[in-house]
């Protein structure tokens, strides 16, 4: 049931709704960390969804500068852990 609604957010996802929500967090990323993260969720959502997130944030080290990649990881482990009933 969530899997459809997440899909059509994510779809509908603009870069000025990412820029929006990491400047909002305190994030600010250089075009090409702004790029990969834009990338990332729009075409590797489904990964964030299940068990296999780490793969992207392995991933993420080498596109990420090490303070960006520390708070985007707070900030999803965050989420995470206050939407883990739907993540079932």
């Amino acid at each position: 049931m969530y899997e459809k609604l997440i899909e059509n957010y994510v779809r509908n996802l603009t870069k000025n709704d990412v820029y929006m929500f990491a400047t909002s967090n305190n994030i600010i990323l250089n075009d090409k960390e702004f790029d990969y993260v834009f990338n990332t969720i729009k075409y590797n959502y489904k990964f964030f969804l299940g068990n296999d997130y780490m793969l992207i944030f392995n991933e993420a080290k080498n596109f990420l500068r090490k303070e960006n990649y520390d708070k985007i990881y707070a900030l999803y482990m965050n989420y995470r852990e206050k939407y883990k009933d739907l993540l079932k």
